[in-house]
C-alpha cells in the first residue's frame, strides 16, 4: 500500500480579533502515516482502558485543567484519585513521545497581525494557512499525499457565517489558488477536508493537547520567540515534554518547522532539546 499521511487538527484560543480575546491563536496538527493510524488509536485506547476501565474517555486539555470538569468528567465518573489521574496524564505524554507522531503548529500573534496588515483575515484562517504551509513542505519532502481532518468546530463568526463553512472555503481556495501571502501551492494535500467529533478520535484529542501546550508556551514566553535580542527561549513544561515530536530540520531546529509564528519579526533557530 502506498504511503500516505493524515493530519488531525485542533485549535486553542479565540478565532477572532478583539481586545477581549487572547493575544495568540493556535492551530496544531498531529501527523501520522495512514497505515499506522488504527494501531496508534488502539494503543491510546489501551492506555485509557488500563486507567478508566473503558476506552470511551475523551482527553481534553480544558477538562484536565479545570477542577470542576476534572472532577465531573474523570475523578467521580471513573472513581480515580487526583494522583491516579496525574499518572495517566504522564503516561499519555510518555506514549506520545515514544510514538511515531509528528506535530506542526501555526501560531498567530493578533496584535502584530493587526499592526502589519490592513483588514487582516480571521486568526482562525491565518492559523490554518500557516499550518498548511508547513504541512505541504512536510509532505513534499516525503513525496507523498496527505489528508486533513479538523475537530468538528461549531459556532459562527460575528458576521454570521459558520466557522466550518469558512474553513471549507479556505481549504478549497488554498488548493485552487495557493497561498495569497507566500504564493505557495499545495499539490500534495488532498482536496477533501473532513470534520470529526474529537470524542471519537484519539488523535484529535492528542492534537488538542499539542494546541493547548503551544498556546501556553506563547502566552508565557511569546514575546521572547522572535525578540531580536533573545538568546534563550524559556519553555513551558508540558510543551517541553512534547518538543521531541515537533517537526524539525536535520539539525534539530523546530522554529519555523514544527512551530511557525505569523508574523515573524526575528528568526531564531530554536532547537528541540
Amino acid at each position: 500500500m502506498p504511503v500516505r499521511y493524515h493530519a488531525f487538527l485542533d485549535e486553542s484560543g479565540q478565532r477572532e480579533h478583539g481586545p477581549s480575546t487572547d493575544r495568540y491563536y493556535v492551530v496544531a496538527g498531529v501527523i501520522v502515516k495512514s497505515q499506522e493510524q488504527d494501531r496508534i488509536e488502539a494503543e491510546l485506547a489501551g492506555l485509557k482502558r488500563a486507567f478508566f476501565g473503558t476506552p470511551d474517555v475523551e482527553i481534553k486539555s480544558s477538562w484536565l485543567r479545570q477542577p470542576s470538569d476534572r472532577s465531573r468528567r474523570y475523578l467521580r465518573l471513573y472513581g480515580l484519585t487526583e494522583r491516579r489521574l496525574r499518572v495517566f496524564v504522564d503516561r499519555v505524554y510518555d506514549w506520545i513521545v515514544a510514538s511515531n507522531l509528528t506535530f506542526i503548529a501555526g501560531v498567530i500573534d493578533k496584535p502584530q497581525v493587526q499592526s502589519q496588515y490592513v483588514n487582516p483575515h480571521y486568526p482562525s484562517a491565518l492559523g490554518y494557512q500557516v499550518f498548511m504551509q508547513r504541512y505541504q513542505k512536510f509532505l513534499a519532502q516525503r513525496h507523498v499525499p496527505g489528508h486533513v481532518t479538523f475537530d468538528r468546530i461549531t459556532g459562527a463568526s460575528r458576521a454570521g457565517t459558520p466557522w466550518r463553512t469558512l474553513l471549507l472555503r479556505q481549504h478549497s481556495r488554498l488548493l485552487r489558488h495557493g497561498c495569497n501571502y507566500t504564493r505557495m501551492d499545495f499539490p500534495t494535500v488532498e482536496r477533501t477536508l473532513d470534520f470529526e467529533d474529537s470524542a471519537a478520535f484519539g488523535l484529535i484529542q492528542v492534537a488538542d493537547l499539542a494546541a493547548y501546550n503551544v498556546f501556553r508556551q506563547f502566552r508565557a514566553h511569546g514575546t521572547v520567540w522572535d525578540s531580536p535580542s533573545a538568546q534563550r527561549l524559556p519553555v513551558y513544561h508540558y510543551f517541553d515534554r512534547l518538543l521531541p515530536r515537533f517537526h524539525q530540520d536535520s539539525s534539530g531546529v523546530f522554529a519555523g518547522y514544527g512551530v511557525a509564528k505569523m508574523p515573524t519579526r526575528a528568526r531564531h533557530p530554536w532547537l528541540a532539546r
